[in-house]
Order: C-alpha cells, then sequence, then structure tokens
C-alpha cells in the first residue's frame, strides 16, 4: 500500500469513503430515484463493482432475512431487492495482506438501504506483487536551497538518493504501466518536501522525462501555508500534527507533512501552483482527544493549497464499549450529528492468532439503513463458506466505534470533510 494513503484512527483496507479511510467507494452512488425500494412493485437493483483484488467470500442479506452466500460475475455482484424492502447487507472476506505479519484478514459488513444509491465501487488491498519494469531518470537539485535527498515517486514504488551536488541518475523496479511520476527533494531529515515537479502519463518501463534530465528551479519549491484548528477541545493535550497528502489526478501520491516533523502542526509544505493541474487534490488528517475522553477526527479533502482551517466535531463523544461477546452489540447514542447527513455507525473488533494471524470485522451502517435505530450487532457470518470463524472464549478482543458524518470522497476530484467521533478499548470474550 502507498505510504501516501490517507490514514484515520482505525482504517479499513477496503477503501470505501464510507468507512472514511482514504481513497474511495469511489463515490459513486447513483441515485435510484423513484424506484428506491421497489416502487411501483418492481425490485431495485443495487451493483457493486470491485477492481484491484477480488474479495474471497461474499454474502448478501435483504431485509431481515438471513445471509446467504453470493459470487460474482466479472467483478460485480449485483443485489435485488424486492419491492416494498429498503435495507439489504453485503459481507466481504478480502485476501489476507500476506506482507504483513502476521498475515492480516480483514471482513466488512455493508449495511445500507436503496435510499443510499444504486451503484458502488469497492476493492480490496492486493498484496500480490505487480509486474515491474526497469526506469531510468536523471535529477539535478542543486537550484534548491537545503537539498539533502532526492525520490522519484510512483505507485507505491520508490526510488531514492542522497544528494551530492552534481546530476544523479536514477535505475530502477517500478510499476509497469502509464501514470504520473512525482520527483521530490527533500532536507536532511528525508521526511520535509522542499520541492516538487510531477512528470504526467510516463511509460514504464523506459527512460522517464523523455530521457531528458529534470532539472529543479526555484519555482518548483514547496510553499509554507498555515493551518488554523477550531473546537479544539479545552484541556485536551496538543493536537497531533496532521497528515497531510498530495495526489495527482491519476491518484499517485505522496506524504507532504506527517508526525514526527520538523515543521510544528501550524504549517504544511503546500505543491508549487505550476506542478497543480485539474484533479489533484490535498488530503488533510488530524484527531485529537477530548477531556472526557474519545477522539474526534478530521479528514478534509481539497484542490487548494492555500491556507486550511481544521474544525473538529463541536460535541465529543464518551463511549465505555460494548458488552463483551464474541459477536458484541455496540450502542451510538450520540446527538452532535443530528440534523447532519450523510452519518455513519461504524464499529471493528480485532484479535490475534499467535503467529498465524490477525483477524478483524468491521460493520458499517448508514443512516437510511439504521433509520434512527441506534445499535449495531456483529451477524454471525461463520456458517458460510470462506468467512472468518467467530474468536472463542479468552480471546482479547481490540474494539472501536466510530459515528462519521460527510462524504469528502464522493466526488471526483475529492472536495469537502468528513467529520468523526470514535472511541475504542480492549475486552476478553467470555
Amino acid at each position: 500500500m502507498s505510504a501516501s494513503i490517507p490514514r484515520f484512527s482505525f482504517c479499513v483496507v477496503l477503501i470505501a469513503s464510507l468507512a472514511g479511510c482514504g481513497g474511495g467507494s469511489s463515490g459513486g452512488s447513483t441515485g435510484c430515484g423513484s424506484n428506491c425500494g421497489g416502487g411501483g412493485g418492481n425490485p431495485t437493483t443495487v451493483t457493486y463493482t470491485f477492481t484491484g483484488a477480488m474479495p474471497t467470500a461474499v454474502a448478501t442479506k435483504i431485509g431481515t432475512g438471513a445471509y446467504t452466500q453470493a459470487t460474482l460475475a466479472s467483478g460485480m455482484l449485483s443485489i435485488s431487492v424486492p419491492s416494498g424492502t429498503t435495507n439489504y447487507s453485503v459481507a466481504i472476506l478480502c485476501p489476507p495482506i500476506i506482507v504483513d505479519n502476521p498475515p492480516a484478514n480483514y471482513e466488512y459488513v455493508l449495511q445500507q438501504s436503496t435510499l443510499d444509491g444504486a451503484a458502488f465501487t469497492e476493492n480490496c488491498y492486493n498484496s500480490i506483487s505487480p509486474q515491474t519494469g526497469l526506469a531510468t531518470l536523471q535529477v539535478n537539485a542543486s537550484a534548491i536551497p537545503g537539498a539533502a535527498n532526492v525520490s522519484v515517486w510512483g505507485s507505491g514504488y520508490a526510488m531514492a538518493q542522497l544528494w551530492s551536488g552534481s546530476t544523479l541518475s536514477f535505475s530502477g523496479q517500478m510499476v509497469a504501466g502509464t501514470y504520473d511520476v512525482i520527483v521530490v527533494v527533500y532536507d536532511s531529515t528525508g521526511l520535509y518536501p522542499l520541492a516538487v515537479k510531477i512528470l504526467r502519463s510516463q511509460t514504464i518501463p523506459g527512460a522517464l522525462n523523455g530521457g531528458n534530465p529534470v532539472v529543479f528551479a526555484a519555482s518548483d519549491e514547496t510553499v509554507t501555508q498555515t493551518i488554523t484548528y477550531d473546537n479544539v477541545p479545552a484541556g485536551s493535550s496538543p493536537y497531533d500534527p496532521p497528515y497531510v497528502d498530495f495526489f495527482t489526478s491519476d491518484g499517485q501520491g505522496i506524504v507532504l507533512e506527517s508526525f514526527p516533523m520538523e515543521t510544528p502542526a501550524t504549517q504544511y509544505p503546500a505543491l508549487p501552483a505550476g506542478a497543480m493541474q485539474s484533479g489533484d487534490y490535498y488530503t488533510f488528517l488530524s484527531w485529537t482527544n477530548s477531556a472526557g475522553g474519545g477522539t474526534l477526527g478530521v479528514q478534509m479533502a481539497t484542490s487548494s493549497g492555500g491556507a486550511q482551517t481544521i474544525t473538529y466535531p463541536s460535541t465529543p463523544w464518551t463511549y465505555s464499549g460494548p458488552t463483551a461477546a464474541a459477536l458484541p452489540t455496540f450502542s451510538f447514542d450520540y446527538t452532535g450529528f443530528s440534523g447532519m447527513s450523510p452519518v455513519w455507525q461504524i464499529a471493528d473488533i480485532q484479535w490475534g492468532q499467535g503467529n498465524i494471524s490477525v483477524n478483524s470485522i468491521e460493520v458499517l451502517a448508514t443512516e437510511n439503513f439504521q433509520n434512527g435505530a441506534t445499535t449495531l450487532t456483529f451477524p454471525d457470518l461463520s456458517g458460510l463458506t470462506g468467512f472468518l470463524a467467530t474468536p472463542h472464549s479468552g480471546m482479547n478482543i481490540l474494539w472501536q466505534a466510530r459515528i462519521q458524518e460527510g462524504s469528502a470522497f464522493s466526488t471526483t476530484p475529492p472536495n469537502g470533510t468528513v467529520q468523526s467521533v470514535s472511541n475504542g478499548g480492549t475486552y476478553t470474550v467470555p
């Protein structure tokens, strides 16, 4: 996974805006209009298109029925919701992430309504090494004061060298294909970007930039911009420096600011104006602890590289957690997002099996699905082929719960703000 993918207090590997963790259920819902819920006696068809790695198991549930095994056709799941019914659920088990140690298994249960839309795009993290090719490039960073390191980024791969005062020659393996490549000059920490150039639509394998050297100039230097914060809880510890990432229109990204950094949390390095083009965007991710417990989080997406304001939720949420159980029920008694939309209720449990694997189940429910309900129960999918077995008695469970408002990642490019309140803890399965 690219180092530039946005991070939240806990992230799902299923890249979905509904989960608030970078990336996107790409947005994409298309309204079902007058046919929502199978109006006029007709069923409503909802489709999920999976890109990248395919789920290893899929199940669906219509209304209050039981979960049943489902199959994908050409990477697509089609769900028919009969007239008079609006709610449905989709359970997904993604392939294990074998690059983790121990391997990690992620299971997701999406609880939605036909009122939420009729078409969605999802993807699982793909831990299989992609096909690569040889990329070459020359870089001259002599015009950048303080230059100490130079990196070439593309599709999660990077080539890096210390700046020695003379033109550097890069040669290495990168993911094969055609995409944007980002060249970054860093300071002596290797973390703070001093200058950025973006090479658009580069083909790998091959010589980047048409075989010509990339020569940095003063106009390529990053510009320091300010970040201010609203609704910082009284009595909280200093807020963490935000994670600031930049993405090109084709999804290539770099980290501009992360913890720990030399620069204060009230600043970030923006790209020079000449480097931006239509479809490029920034993401800002920040969180802080409230005095009474719990965490307040914000994730923003914007095409503007100017001064930014991060506004935390005005009302904290304190929650001691569910009653200990293999498949718990979470309560979401919180009024801080009343009258706001869209709102998601999200709960996650994780447990380890020694050096064999780490397992995670996450349930995500929309406000339309909940229709005013404030509880969320984990379903038992262990009887279906491929899904995770439930944690047994004595297992230690790490739990997290989040209420999230906003849909910054439902547009292309992403734009807007997602606020969240969350709590977490542990318990032992009785």
